[in-house]
């Protein structure tokens, strides 16, 4: 799965978490009452405490720690980016000196 795919699709779990209005322990809700597989994405939000288990199989998403799960993938993204410009350049300055 590319990475644009896995970003599609914790944006759409949030979305979906967020719809149902599943956001606090007292509105937690199955993952599949809201169209949502428990797959390697949904367990990794888990980890990173994204959603909460809230028993019987029920979670709600912690908006706090989707807003700064959100943060750190861009900043991922942005080190990433900054990484290639700079082997780009490094690359660019070598090959005209």
């Amino acid at each position: 799965m590319s990475g644009a795919a896995i970003v599609l699709k914790q944006n759409r779990l949030m979305r979906n978490f967020r719809a149902a209005g599943a956001t606090s322990p007292a509105t937690a809700r199955t993952p599949e009452d809201i169209g949502c597989r428990q797959g390697w994405i949904f367990r990794l939000m888990v980890a990173r405490g994204v959603f909460i288990p809230a028993g019987n199989a029920k979670f709600y998403m912690d908006e706090e720690a989707a807003r700064t799960f959100v943060q750190r993938r861009r900043l991922k993204a942005l080190i990433a980016l900054a990484v290639v410009v700079v082997v780009f350049l490094v690359v660019w300055l070598a090959a005209h000196h």
